[in-house]
């Protein structure tokens, strides 16, 4: 399942302002100099590319407390060939991560599939990051919280937490958080706010994000009540379902108008001329927690034949210009898209954008065009 990249856009404005922050905070002349150099290269669609990604996300784990029913196909089963199963992340293999990237990276987001304060290791992985000056997100559900974890969240240096509540009280919550308690985490909100202030910390900054669906849009305006009454600030995202999948589209999508930046009836892919360059080939990569390295996490990541390389066996400097790596790239130069390999997870996704495949080659590779 390819989840199109429009249905998981969060607030702009809030997003980027968090960003820009880490950028500012956390930047060195080193730092500086490759962003720019990654963004030069954006602008000329290089394929094969100098520097580093600045923005890092990383799976610390794939298994969660909640079965929502959209998450990660509802926690299925890795019983398939090429399954990569559920797991943590070693601090080992965290540490490697850092020191091999760190000296390019603003921002570290410590989260994929899974709910990353399920285990306590989540600590020690923040406060490395932290201690090589690299800004570290969160975004959780908050069920598994207790005072303890709160005083090592604060204690760690975590800078941006990002709490995931889908609704307004229980029952409207727990329609899409299977097994969550909305009051729970409302009060160990509370509770962060509370030792932040007895501690005299500044961090972490908070945000609710709150996902559009069908049986909650009408709760935008009570949830923006809420979040100000709480003190926190509040984003709203369109949920990611696969736009294909009649059943999931007439089940959680809302039929209600709502403001244009969360339509989504926008979301409909429609036939393109001109594929837009997808940024995560340049700036960011989503390493799974077994240190597999995906392209990006808007697609089923469990299937770890779709990888690009992985961190036990390659140095990420390697994995960096590989042979996969340079296949996605090309496909967004003109004329990259004859005789590129159509088991690359990217060509998946942009096919979906209006590629239209006229046959396979006997080397594996198909010719296309525009439609």
């Amino acid at each position: 399942m390819i989840i199109p990249l429009e249905t998981m856009g969060l607030s702009k404005i809030i997003r980027l302002r968090r960003y820009f922050f880490a950028l500012i905070r956390h930047s060195s002349l080193k730092k500086i100099l490759n962003f720019l150099l990654i963004e030069f290269q954006i602008l000329i669609k290089r394929e094969r590319i100098s520097g580093m990604p600045y923005i890092l996300k990383v799976e610390n784990t794939n298994l969660c407390n909640l079965q929502c029913p959209v998450c990660y196909e509802n926690r299925k089963k890795h019983d398939f060939e090429g399954a990569r199963g559920y797991g943590r992340m070693k601090i080992k293999d965290f540490k490697k991560i850092v020191d091999e990237l760190g000296p390019w990276v603003f921002r570290i987001n410590l989260y994929g599939f899974g709910e990353p304060f399920l285990y306590d290791e989540i600590f020690e992985m923040i406060r490395y990051a932290t201690d090589h000056d690299i800004s570290v997100a969160i975004t959780s559900n908050f069920n598994t919280i207790n005072q303890d974890r709160i005083n090592k969240i604060i204690d760690s240096g975590l800078e941006h937490l990002i709490i995931s509540i889908d609704g307004i009280d229980q029952e409207s919550y727990t329609k899409y958080k299977v097994g969550g308690n909305y009051e729970k985490v409302i009060n160990n909100i509370k509770q962060l706010f509370q030792t932040k202030k007895d501690k005299k910390a500044k961090y972490p900054f908070m945000d609710w994000q709150f996902l559009i669906m069908k049986h909650n849009v009408s709760f935008m305006d009570p949830a923006t009540r809420i979040a100000r009454d709480l003190g926190i600030g509040i984003r709203f995202s369109r949920i990611g379902v696969d736009l294909n999948n009649e059943i999931e589209r007439k089940a959680w999508l809302p039929e209600e108008k709502i403001r244009k930046s969360l339509r989504f009836e926008d979301q409909v892919i429609k036939k393109q001329k001109k594929i837009p360059l997808c940024s995560w080939l340049y700036r960011t990569v989503f390493i799974n927690w077994d240190l597999g390295i995906s392209p990006c996490c808007n697609y089923y990541t469990g299937d770890k034949t779709y990888d690009f390389g992985n961190m036990k066996d390659s140095t990420f400097n390697e994995i960096w210009n590989n042979a996969n790596y340079l296949d996605a790239r090309r496909m967004f130069k003109k004329g990259g898209l004859r005789d590129i390999n159509i088991s690359n997870i990217c060509f998946k996704c942009i096919k979906k954008k209006g590629i239209k495949t006229f046959g396979e080659t006997n080397t594996g590779t198909t010719s296309t065009q525009i439609s």
